[in-house]
């Protein structure tokens, strides 16, 4: 994979409702304070100034990203920081052309996803993340999986519950990610 300085790092889930967003952001300020989730039980950090920063106050990990000074458009790198399901600290950087579904971790594929919708995929936007944020309780970030068979056991269940548009839109969220890793980016759009 394209990740480098991860080593047991941890991937965490965004919150669900926009008033704790909102609290989250007034309380994290400027300068990436600590902030209370409202039950009072985990204090992370929201990072201004990253393309993609969030806390879990389930597992108390956290994940931020921008994109890296090494970054070019043939080669989109991003810059992950952030703290592990263990309380670890860590920062590293991803190669987005590396990304491959298949065998990614939770940090890389979120990389993936914000760095698609910087770039105008329509798809990825309409998609709210909701199975990359699911894994933050019990996935560390720096753990590979297969992503393409976890969107499709997503999927499977949506529609199986009778949510066939939503299970529509994880799928062709997967294939764009798939597509990506197979053209390295080229010819995108």
């Amino acid at each position: 994979m394209g990740i480098s300085g991860l080593k047991g790092a941890g991937y965490l889930a965004g919150f669900h409702s926009r008033t704790n967003i909102r609290n989250a952001f007034r309380k994290s300020g400027t300068g990436g304070r600590s902030s209370a989730v409202p039950n009072g039980n985990y204090h992370g950090t929201l990072k201004m100034g990253y393309l993609h920063s969030e806390f879990s106050p389930v597992s108390g990990q956290e994940l931020h990203m921008k994109y890296d000074g090494s970054s070019t458009d043939e080669d989109p790198v991003m810059y992950v920081e952030g703290k592990d399901m263990h309380g670890n600290t860590f920062a590293g950087r991803i190669h987005l052309n590396d990304v491959d579904a298949e065998n990614a971790t939770p940090a890389e594929m979120t990389a993936l996803r914000v760095h698609l919708a910087q770039q105008g995929d329509k798809q990825v936007k309409l998609s709210s993340g909701i199975p990359l944020k699911a894994l933050s309780s019990h996935q560390d970030v720096n753990t590979e999986m297969n992503f393409k068979q976890y969107y499709e056991d997503w999927a499977s269940g949506l529609e199986g519950a009778g949510f066939k548009k939503n299970a529509d839109l994880y799928i062709n969220e997967l294939e764009r990610y798939l597509f990506y890793h197979r053209t390295k980016g080229a010819s995108y759009f």
